[in-house]
């Protein structure tokens, strides 16, 4: 039936039908999330795919995942439930800069004051500069493994990793990343390592590493006033 629509209309119906599948998911999510309720200090998988990790609330929309969420929407979690949050080849596949804003805005919600939020994405300034250059054997390598072969120019290579047949969305450097996570909040945004605990090792090369941290809470400061009160208190005690 699809094949029968014009190219436009078959590509948006079969969105559609994708959207109705995501939606029903989501929703058998958020009944899973209710067992969530009241934990603390949870360890979170986001954007997992079919890749699970042990001893943390693995989510994504794939079926294997522990919760099935549509993470453009608001997480089911209590505020600072989480005290890790990790992902990998994840947020480039969100539209910017709405969606991906209030999922990582959601990130530094769900998480607990000293939080980690630790993740990779595709390596964007990688990209160019083995463009630019002709460097870098091991990225040359990489665009070898993963692109199709169809991919027969350095800009055909540079057009699909940033695209990747519409999959992806935004393409991110560490300026751009850390702009993004330091708008929402996070602070001791930097650039890491490959970690080979937390890291596929097949992902390592033309990934983006990094790392940001929610602030710890500072409850005494709520007002001037109050700072003040507790200064005068301070100094009678003395």
């Amino acid at each position: 039936m699809l094949s029968l629509l014009p190219i436009g209309l078959n590509e948006a119906t079969t969105q559609l039908a994708y959207e109705v599948v995501f939606r029903k998911r989501h929703i058998q999510g958020l009944l899973k999330a209710r067992r969530f309720r009241g934990r603390r200090n949870m360890l979170m998988h986001l954007g997992c795919g079919p890749n699970l990790k042990d001893g943390w609330v693995n989510i994504d929309l794939n079926v294997l995942a522990d919760v099935t969420l549509d993470v453009r929407e608001r997480l089911p979690f209590a505020d600072g439930a989480f005290s890790r949050i990790y992902s990998e080849h994840f947020y480039e596949h969100f539209n910017y800069p709405r969606d991906i804003t209030h999922l990582i805005s959601e990130c530094y919600r769900v998480l607990e004051p000293g939080g980690l939020h630790s993740f990779g994405v595709p390596d964007g300034g990688a990209v160019l500069r083995h463009y630019t250059t002709r460097e870098y054997a091991d990225h040359a390598a990489a665009q070898l493994y993963w692109n199709p072969k169809w991919c027969q120019t350095q800009m055909d290579h540079v057009n699909y990793c940033m695209r990747q047949n519409g999959e992806h969305r935004w393409y991110y450097d560490e300026e751009t990343m850390g702009r993004l996570l330091q708008s929402v909040g996070f602070e001791a945004i930097q650039r890491r390592e490959f970690d080979p605990e937390l890291d596929q090792e097949k992902r390592k090369v033309g990934t983006l590493y990094m790392q940001c941290m929610k602030p710890q809470a500072y409850p005494f400061r709520s007002s001037a006033n109050e700072q003040q009160g507790k200064l005068t208190s301070s100094e009678v005690s003395r």
